[in-house]
């Protein structure tokens, strides 16, 4: 898990320092605005996704169909629910991926709010280790690999500055100025399942709690407003699973991650009620549906127009022949037509007929 959340801190780290740098070197304002800088970055994915439940909601009909007829037929089935999401052009896992992303930005918000001295106010490694040394010299305890050990050298230096005299002037000072509080809320510290803390009232317990009721309030709006709220799956599941996650990922990282993820569940309901009003995926099935359905008639026409034009040639190569036809000319003709036709009926999907002499008139 740390290895994954290296990873994706590392260039984060790099967007939470601008927003931290744009918003005055306010921690909250800068978890903030990088909220919605993500939200942003994420929206043509949003987009694609609503775009993609109202492509379900055509598709429900031809998959009630094909569950009648091969429903008992599980290969047969499987075979045909393939053939129709290839034929459609439609991937049933797309609808996830803006929910699924979201985990990898989770986990790189993490590694920042857990490493603040390496992200945001850039002290390498070499210079946190000594600063480690000087702390652990000097009686503190610091674990060796724990994720939060950056956080708890962030509190000693600001208790003891003059301990780190050995330390760059201008970093020193930083940690000092560096503010994690967010209205008397220490957003260094991981909220605990517990009513009190240090003997007062435990705040903390909101961070968790409202993150978990906005993605369900969220879950319960975009169910009521999805044209394919019988659906079935991934989709559902990831929905409900998200409230219960976002409430257990509360209580186990910082308050910091959890304010972020906080914001995380607000913006995207927000965004939700918007997509409701301009892209309804009832209204965009509709819309989708007439597109469809134009499609389908323009190629009946130009098959029409196909066979129309197959019928003239036919007409010519008869009018052509006919005064000085002969009966092996007339059965040279037959096999032509005959061919033609075979030709034109894999073409565009339709029975072959056989050929008549009276096709020859």
């Amino acid at each position: 898990m740390q290895f994954i959340m290296t990873i994706f801190g590392w260039p984060l780290g790099f967007v939470m320092l601008g927003c931290y740098m744009l918003t005055g070197n306010h921690y909250a304002l800068a978890i903030t605005l990088f909220t919605v800088i993500t939200k942003l970055a994420l929206l043509p994915l949003s987009v694609k996704q609503q775009k993609e439940q109202a492509k379900m909601a055509i598709f429900q009909p031809k998959l009630q169909n094909i569950q009648k007829k091969y429903g008992n037929n599980k290969e047969r089935y499987n075979e045909e629910i393939q053939k129709l999401y290839t034929e459609e052009g439609y991937n049933p896992m797309s609808g996830c991926l803006p929910s699924l992303i979201q985990f990898p930005i989770l986990f790189g918000v993490i590694d920042v709010v857990y490493k603040p001295i390496y992200h945001i106010l850039r002290a390498s490694n070499s210079v946190i280790e000594e600063m480690t040394a000087i702390a652990e010299a000097a009686g503190h305890v610091l674990e060796k690999g724990s994720y939060y050990n950056q956080i708890k050298l962030l509190n000693i230096v600001k208790e003891d500055p003059e301990l780190f005299s050995a330390i760059d002037a201008e970093l020193v000072q930083k940690i000092v100025d560096f503010d994690m509080n967010l209205f008397g809320l220490d957003l260094g510290v991981v909220p605990q399942f517990s009513l009190t803390y240090e003997g007062a009232f435990n705040w903390y317990l909101l961070i968790p709690v409202l993150c978990g009721v906005f993605q369900l309030a969220m879950t319960f709006f975009m169910q009521k407003s999805n044209p394919n709220s019988q659906q079935s799956g991934s989709m559902n599941i990831m929905l409900y699973m998200m409230p219960l996650m976002s409430v257990y990922i509360g209580f186990i990282v910082p308050a910091a991650a959890g304010f972020y993820w906080t914001l995380s569940a607000v913006t995207q309901f927000i965004q939700t009620i918007a997509f409701n009003i301009f892209l309804n995926p009832k209204k965009l099935a509709a819309e989708m549906e007439a597109k469809v359905e134009a499609e389908k008639e323009e190629k009946r026409a130009k098959r029409q127009e196909a066979r129309e034009k197959l019928k003239e040639l036919q007409r010519e190569r008869n009018a052509k022949y006919a005064q000085n036809e002969n009966p092996e000319q007339k059965e040279l003709n037959k096999k032509k037509l005959a061919e033609a036709r075979k030709r034109a009926a894999e073409k565009y999907g339709e029975k072959y007929e056989e050929v008549t002499d009276d096709d020859l008139k």
